[in-house]
């Protein structure tokens, strides 16, 4: 559009109307417009994000996704695919209003002075075998036990939190459990089974999912 405009304002019959003739600003004012427009041109076949590239015909095919048992939701949709569905029967339509509070856990995370005005618990916890994994606000992870919902273990990463955040907010954990016949046998001795933490200010911690270290 501007280039249009400028060549539209350089036209004689313009022109001459809007400046009393000097002929050193109107060379210029066209020199100016031929390089914003040659630059525009540039700009409209060059892409600088743009990566050329070629993917190997021999590249190692995915995993096929593994199979989750029927009473754990290790992933914020149950699984890989994202199905948010739970084959598990004993909760139904017709007992669901029978329905009690089990256990209540309090984080004891609450709203620091440094925080930015929001601050929201948004996490979605997972479940693997018998603990369950949830982190709060300021990214505390906690493992409990799901029957009892007692602490086994609670990690911090001690976030600074400051105003210029936009909000401090956990949405959830992820799970990894590595395979001895594609991981390395260092891999299996130390941290076979890990939680993987995203922090507020950019560090994203792998934890044993054991013991929290």
């Amino acid at each position: 559009i501007l280039v249009f405009f400028g060549i539209w304002l350089i036209l004689p019959f313009v022109w001459r109307r809007l400046v009393i003739p000097a002929s050193g600003a109107v060379a210029a004012l066209v020199v100016a417009l031929l390089i914003s427009g040659g630059i525009l041109t540039w700009a409209g076949f060059n892409d600088p994000q743009e990566i050329n590239g070629t993917l190997s015909a021999n590249a190692t095919p995915a995993e096929a996704i593994s199979p989750v048992a029927d009473q754990d939701w290790p992933a914020y949709g149950r699984n890989q695919e994202g199905q948010r569905f739970s084959p598990l029967k004993q909760i139904n339509a017709d007992n669901v209003h029978n329905l009690k509070e089990a256990w209540v856990f309090r984080t004891g995370d609450v709203k620091q002075p440094n925080d930015p005005g929001e601050i929201t618990n948004e996490v979605t916890p997972i479940k693997v075998g018998d603990t369950l994994y949830l982190c709060t606000a300021h990214q505390r992870l906690f493992a409990l036990d799901a029957a009892s919902g007692k602490e086994k273990w609670h990690y911090d990463p001690e976030l600074k939190t400051n105003e210029s955040f936009q909000h401090v907010t956990c949405r959830g954990v992820s799970y990894h459990e590595a395979k001895a016949e594609t991981a390395s046998p260092e891999v299996m001795a130390d941290c076979p089974r890990r939680i993987i933490l995203p922090v507020n200010d950019g560090r994203l911690i792998a934890i044993n999912a054991e013991n929290g270290k």
